[in-house]
């Protein structure tokens, strides 16, 4: 079965960390890769009328400009022995990425460094996707050096229903790992509800054919897991984390803080997430 990915371009031409790590992903899966641009319309355009049609030519330019970037990408994809399409769509790209998430197995995306001061994690392009998409979600730090993908994987496993999606999602990469961690920070009373059909992690990886060894989360860490999780990833050269993402709700995470806040800001690994 042929895997397809998409990747998000936010910027021209395509670039960066997020482009470096859907390419490696679909070459380690032998996977399609789909590129998809969007050319918005900020809100503000329509602010002042007199200037909303001047703003809808710069709008259809850009346009014609992105699409314009087809014949670039399909080299790029030849240079890498892999196929795919080039998209451009008009709209909001949060709408635009969880929409197209359904007919794709995952969606790469690249996350800034920058806190926007009007889009704090929780709120800001990449963690509404996650969000809204009903597919697991590569977010790719945009600091990362993404030199390899996959080799090491690191499985934080909460037994959450977020938890158990991250890892369906992973499946396909799971199978090719060189090494595949779990740290398990489940709670004994997340035993009853836990989302997967065994609440024995390792040994339901096993039957889906992934070898993996665990080890559980120290008490001492079990209060706040990010800054473990991402000391056990540089310490062991993980190249990628599997993880549930906001297994509680986005504000209380921004104001009481939480593994995903924490490595949504702090990480430079790249993590695969759901939601």
């Amino acid at each position: 079965m042929t895997h397809e990915l998409l990747v998000h371009i936010g910027r021209l031409p395509p670039q960066g960390a997020g482009l470096r790590a859907a390419l490696a992903m679909a070459s380690r899966l032998g996977a399609r890769l789909d590129a998809l641009h969007v050319v918005d319309l900020p809100a503000a355009a329509f602010t002042v009328p007199e200037a909303v049609p001047m703003q809808l030519d710069a709008v259809r330019q850009r346009s014609t400009d992105a699409r314009a970037v087809a014949g670039d990408w399909a080299a790029l994809l030849a240079s890498h022995h892999l196929h795919g399409n080039w998209r451009v769509g008009n709209g909001d790209t949060v709408t635009l990425l969880a929409h197209a998430s359904a007919g794709y197995d995952l969606i790469v995306m690249e996350r800034s460094s920058t806190m926007r001061g009007d889009a704090p994690v929780g709120f800001g392009v990449v963690s509404r996707t996650v969000f809204a998409s009903s597919r697991g979600v590569l977010v790719v730090p945009e600091a990362s050096p993404v030199a390899t993908l996959g080799e090491h994987v690191l499985v934080a496993w909460s037994g959450s229903r977020e938890s158990a999606l991250a890892v369906r999602s992973s499946l396909p990469l799971l199978r090719k790992a060189t090494r595949v961690t779990v740290i398990d920070g489940s709670r004994d009373e997340d035993v009853g509800t836990c989302a997967l059909p065994d609440t024995d992690i390792c040994g339901w990886l096993e039957t889906h054919g992934v070898k993996a060894e665990v080890r559980r989360l120290d008490e001492a860490a079990l209060a706040a897991p990010g800054p473990a999780l991402l000391d056990i990833a540089h310490a062991e050269h993980a190249d990628l984390i599997v993880m549930g993402a906001w297994g509680r709700s986005r504000l209380s995470e921004m104001v009481l803080g939480g593994t995903t806040r924490f490595l949504f800001m702090q990480s430079d690994v790249p993590m695969l997430v759901a939601h």
